[in-house]
This record gives structure tokens, sequence and C-alpha cells, in this order.
């Protein structure tokens, strides 16, 4: 009995020894798999090529994808402006076109009217070309009380003659006071006021908006009216011409005459009045003009028509005349047996 108890005993010890000599191989095994799976540094010249170039591959393109990743552009902000310009027949011509937005606009409106400007090379097929000599900077402005001071570079004196100094200090004046806040207007050149251009044009003084393309003398006051450039190969434009005259009673009335009368003999311009076609009368009530033509009116074509009234209105809006009315004779146009639609439409102004 005793003899079977240590029998059992001894089995029971040799089960407990194999059980743990199995573990320990097992253990070893794990450990030595966990430590292929792992390998440290000094392992990665064990790495095959491939799996070196696959891992350098792998990051390259992660950086071109960066690389190549469009960036979101901030939208160009536009702004319309009169600015002027001189055509190819010595005129200055205000231009209703538009340029990035940026504070100090007065200064961007200037910089657009200089030669060579992306916005003349824009308009370049329109005929017309910047008034400020190529390479003009503007070092300064300032506005106040109505006073726009702005300080030139000296590349503003190359100048070539009188009637482009003219001109120039015209298109500059009329440009500026485009804006609610400038009156008149006075130029430095370097920080320093002189008394005239190279070509004798006077400067020693603030300009006002009075002469823009003064035909006559200077006496007197001032009138504006428009007429008709002949067209380029993109269309034509509005030139205003500026004559003087005792002071008027009604001068909506001289400038429709003047208009009607037609532009100087030695332009190329037009008045877009049909030959025929005369005046009778011109009243005002409130903001209305009614325009009174002769009997030859009822000949006119709808054509010819909408190209008289637009100029008509574009002439008349300085006075704030909002409504323009055509009679025949004293008639209306319906009475007269004329039915034209729009027909106190404004014209498409200078618009590059």
């Amino acid at each position: 009995m005793k003899l079977a108890h240590q029998k059992k005993v001894f089995l029971i010890l040799i089960v407990l020894i194999a059980v743990c000599l199995t573990a320990c191989g097992t253990l070893d095994m794990m450990v030595g798999l966990k430590e292929k799976a792992n390998p440290d540094v000094s392992d990665l010249a064990e790495l095959s090529e491939f799996e070196i170039v696959e891992d350098a591959v792998g990051e390259e393109a992660y950086e071109e994808v960066i690389e190549t990743a469009a960036e979101p552009q901030e939208e160009v902000k536009m702004t319309n402006i009169m600015a002027y310009f001189e055509d190819e027949y010595g005129f200055v011509v205000p231009v209703n076109t538009k340029i990035p937005w940026e504070e100090g606009i007065a200064k961007a409106t200037l910089r657009s009217m200089i030669a060579g400007s992306e916005t003349e090379k824009r308009i370049a097929q329109s005929g017309l070309h910047g008034v400020i000599p190529e390479g003009t900077e503007i070092r300064g402005m300032s506005i106040k009380d109505g006073l726009c001071r702005v300080d030139f570079s000296k590349n503003i004196l190359n100048t070539s003659s009188l009637e482009q100094e003219e001109n120039m200090i015209s298109a500059i004046t009329y440009a500026l006071t485009e804006f609610p806040t400038i009156d008149r207007v006075e130029l430095l050149v370097e920080g320093q006021a002189l008394s005239s251009l190279p070509n004798g044009y006077a400067i020693n003084k603030g300009f006002e908006r009075e002469n823009i393309n003064l035909y006559g003398s200077e006496d007197g006051v001032n009138y504006t009216v428009y007429f008709k450039a002949p067209d380029t190969e993109v269309m034509g434009h509005y030139v205003p011409l500026t004559f003087s005259a005792t002071k008027v009673g009604n001068p909506v009335q001289f400038v429709v005459e003047k208009l009607f009368e037609g532009p100087p003999a030695d332009t190329t311009l037009s008045n877009n009045i049909p030959i025929g076609i005369n005046l009778r009368d011109v009243k005002v009530v409130g903001d209305k003009a009614v325009i009174n033509l002769g009997v030859e009116a009822v000949k006119l074509s709808e054509q010819d028509f909408r190209d008289m009234s637009s100029i008509v209105v574009l002439c008349l809006e300085q006075y704030g005349i909002g409504d323009v009315e055509f009679n025949i004779e004293g008639l209306t146009l319906e009475a007269a047996g004329l039915f034209f639609e729009d027909t106190d439409a404004r014209p498409v102004f200078n618009e590059y």
C-alpha cells in the first residue's frame, strides 16, 4: 500500500516536470518571434532594398500631394471708377472702367491713367491712351476740406507739348473731383510746388472741374456739351467739349442748342442729330425737359431717333434732368404718328 502511494507521487512529479519543460520552450519561441517582428535600428540593414524603396516612394508621394494641393485663392474685388484718357484726336475722354479695389482708390485711379498701365493696355483697341507720362509714381496724397494735394515723382515732367500738359492736368483734376470729398486739386513734384511744367503750363494754383476740352474763350460761364467720336474697333466714345458764354437764364436750352448746332468744324466729332432735323424750343419743368422738334422729325427712323435721344439725355444729366420728352411741332410723338420705346434711354457711356 505504501509502495503504491510512492509510485503515484512519483508519476505526478514526472508529469509536472514535463509540463514545466513544455511551457519554457513555448515561452522561448514566443520571445524569439517577438524579437524577429520588432527589429531594432541595427537590424534595419537586413531589410531588403524593395522594402526600403517602397517606404521612400510612399513618403515622396505624400510630399507631392502636399506640394501640389491647390490653395484657395481670395477673389479679387473690383470697383467702378471714372478715369480720364486721351484719344487719338487729342481730346480728354472720361472712361467708365473697373480696377481692383484697394485702400486709397483715388491714387489707384491716377495710376490707371499712367501710360503703360494695365488699364491702358486693356482698352488699347479703343484708341485711348494714358495722359500721365510712363514711369510716373504717386508719392503721396492728402485730402482736407475739399482740397486734394498730390505729390508726383519727377517722371511727370516728361511732357512733350503745352497741349499734352493741359490735357494731363485736366484729366487729373476731373478724375479726382469725381470723388465727393474732392473739389480742388494741387500738384507737387518730388514734394515741391512748381510754378509751371516744362512746356509752360502753369500749375501754381488749385484746379477745379471747369474747362475740359475748352473751345473758345475762357471768359464767362462754362457749359459742357457731349459729342460722338468716330467708331473704333471696339466702339465709339463720347467727348465732352466746354464752351464759354455769358450767363444764360436757361442753361439746359443753351446746351441743347449747342448740340443741335453741331461740333466745331475742325473736329471729327458728330452730334448724332440727323441732317434736316430742326430744334424749335426747349422747356424745363422741374426735372423734366421738353424738346420740341420741327415737322421734319416725323420722318425719323427708330434708330436715328434713339441715337439723337441718347446724346440729348447724356448732355442734360449734368443739370439733374431725369426725364426728357420729345415733341414734334408741339405734339407728342404718338400724336405725330411715331411709336418708339425708351424715348429717353441713356447711352452706354464710354464703358471699357
